[in-house]
């Protein structure tokens, strides 16, 4: 009964999709950068990640939901949405995962900039709405409960120390991560789409 349950769930999200897409035919990624580059070398392009996560969200194994978007100068060039690997043991364990995923997609746009000589402005930021995975992975104590999470801590730490990522919190309200960790309400996923898609006749 419970598979039932499942596969009649993954339908009805299945044909509100499809409705969504057919009804939103014209709308697609608008890279709308916030600088204009003059073609200098000198020119020190900006990265800015943020990432969200949902906590135990699959109710089959009680695996969270990572999700994460990489912007240049503005423009998203990397979002994903993904079950994590893991079993997490809090929601706080949870952000950080999801943290840790972005900021290896952070990585990969700053190893791909400098490998066609381009500069990138250091530190980069990487913004999360879970105050205590902030905390952790900036070192700050929270508790003596958390050791489990210590090695992807120790990825963002390493990352800090080198000067290569700077950790900081953004409100919940603030995060557009947020909609690729849910179905979020239609106010919510309205209020985040223009950083992916601009203004459009939808809207």
């Amino acid at each position: 009964r419970q598979r039932q349950m499942c596969i009649r769930d993954s339908l009805t999200a299945l044909e509100k999709l499809m409705r969504y897409i057919v009804a939103t035919r014209e709308r697609g990624l608008v890279l709308r950068p916030n600088r204009t580059w003059d073609g200098s070398m000198d020119h020190k392009f900006v990265i800015h990640g943020r990432s969200d996560s949902d906590y135990a969200a699959n109710k089959d194994d009680r695996r969270s939901v990572s999700g994460g978007r990489v912007c240049l100068e503005g423009c998203p060039v990397t979002f994903r949405s993904q079950t994590q690997k893991f079993v997490t043991l809090s929601v706080t364990e949870a952000e950080g995962a999801a943290g840790v995923m972005t900021a290896q997609d952070m990585l990969y746009v700053y190893r791909l900039l400098e490998s066609i000589g381009l500069q990138v402005e250091l530190p980069m930021l990487l913004e999360m709405d879970n105050k205590g995975a902030v905390d952790l992975a900036n070192n700050w104590s929270v508790g003596g409960r958390t050791r489990h999470v210590d090695v992807r801590n120790h990825f963002l730490r390493d990352l800090k120390d080198e000067g290569l990522l700077i950790i900081r919190h953004v409100s919940g309200d603030e995060n557009d991560a947020d909609i690729f960790t849910k179905n979020v309400t239609g106010p919510i996923f309205q209020r985040h789409l223009p950083t992916f898609v601009g203004t459009d006749k939808y809207m």
